[in-house]
């Protein structure tokens, strides 16, 4: 089984953007899944910021390839912490559903880990829901651990 990432394109951009919208759609019913869309996702129009990241330098837009068929993607940006070493964010870690546990995530994690290191970071955090224990435990085995938890609470 050929398992590979590589860099999205331009012309890429529909089939990043219906991945990206499966993992919106996932989310949404997940605890903290709706406050995490509000706040933290990506707006409309969504190729609009994809292609601005193309071009931005501090951004990684990547896809996990199963057989060459783009099955899962990955979103990470570099930012400057107030010591002015440069830390990694992975904001977009999906795999279709069908094709996990085949080692898809794995590849995605690894290539932007590698990209991480390549640009100078120090650290690299991912986002995950709190509810969402299968990816939870994905990144514990990864080496991630828990740095921080954000709660929130309903005002309305």
């Amino acid at each position: 089984m050929q398992l590979v990432t590589r860099l999205v394109t331009e012309g890429d951009l529909p089939v990043f953007v219906e991945l990206y919208s499966s993992y919106r759609e996932a989310l949404v019913n997940e605890r903290g899944g709706a406050v995490h869309l509000l706040k933290e996702a990506f707006a409309e129009p969504l190729e609009t910021q994809f292609t601005a990241m193309l071009h931005d330098s501090e951004s990684l837009l990547l896809f996990g390839l199963l057989e060459e068929v783009p099955v899962g993607v990955a979103v990470a940006r570099l930012e400057e912490t107030s010591d002015s070493s440069l830390q990694a964010t992975i904001e977009v870690l999906f795999v279709d559903p069908p094709a996990r546990e085949v080692g898809v995530g794995e590849k995605l994690v690894e290539a932007v880990v590698d990209w991480a290191r390549r640009r100078g970071a120090t650290g690299l955090d991912v986002w995950v829901l709190p509810g969402v224990r299968e990816a939870k435990n994905f990144l514990e085995g990864s080496g991630f651990v828990a740095r921080l938890l954000v709660m929130h609470r309903q005002l309305g």
